[in-house]
């Protein structure tokens, strides 16, 4: 059983009690923030610059034939603004559910930044000053992910590797009690964490600095907080 939510977000019934989000922004108006989320902001700076729009996206599966498109122009979440303060983090965050145990996909594509070039998830958020984050860094060639509390960030945890601009990367998240696990492009990126600083919090699209960044088809398997009607 599928019901249709605003901004083409799914909500669907699955299997042992759990639930999916899909936030794909089809619906979205172009050139706006997407309504459901709301912008914050981490450390100092300006806001960030939050709006759907149009780009190049390569099928989440393989073309049925060689005359597919290999990609096609659809919408998708972009952070566009280029205030180069270097304590400064940009969330657009979803603001229709809390979060406990989920696991999460999405695809994210650096674009553009001369202080940083950064993509991530925000999760288990409480607020800008408590929350888990994992980031991929371009400039930087890393993976990292983060716990900040009280805004304090903790040291990094994750390993080199090479991010090239302008491409589509997947990056998964999965929180299952107090493990934290995390895939880039299929491959585990970080070793599986226990930290027990939040069990449960919102999610949130997240940047740094200077970085134009880019988002699309983001899903989220999750276990509700009250069982879904039947």
């Amino acid at each position: 059983m599928r019901s249709f939510l605003p901004l083409g977000v799914l909500l669907a019934a699955l299997s042992a009690g759990a639930a999916e989000r899909v936030l794909d922004f089809s619906d979205a108006p172009l050139d706006k923030s997407p309504p459901g989320f709301r912008s914050a902001l981490a450390g100092q700076g300006a806001p960030g610059d939050w709006r759907v729009i149009l780009d190049e996206v390569p099928p989440l599966l393989a073309p049925l034939t060689a005359k597919a498109p290999v990609v096609t122009k659809r919408p998708v979440l972009a952070q566009l603004s280029r205030d180069r303060t270097d304590e400064r983090f940009p969330l657009l965050v979803f603001e229709e559910e809390t979060f406990g145990d989920f696991t999460l996909t999405t695809r994210f594509k650096l674009v553009a930044g001369e202080v940083e070039q950064m993509a991530g998830i925000a999760f288990r958020l409480q607020d800008e000053r408590n929350f888990y984050v994992i980031r991929a860094s371009g400039l930087g060639r890393n993976v990292r992910f983060y716990k900040v509390v009280n805004g304090e960030r903790s040291a990094p945890i994750g390993p080199q590797l090479d991010l090239p601009t302008n491409v589509w990367h997947e990056l998964k998240i999965e929180c299952k009690g107090n493990q934290i696990r995390c895939w880039l492009n299929g491959r585990e990126a970080i070793p599986t964490l226990g930290d027990n600083s939040f069990s449960s919090g919102k999610i949130a699209f997240w940047t740094k600095s200077d970085s134009v960044s880019y988002f699309a088809d983001t899903r989220i398997v999750y276990t509700p907080r009250e069982p879904l009607a039947q």
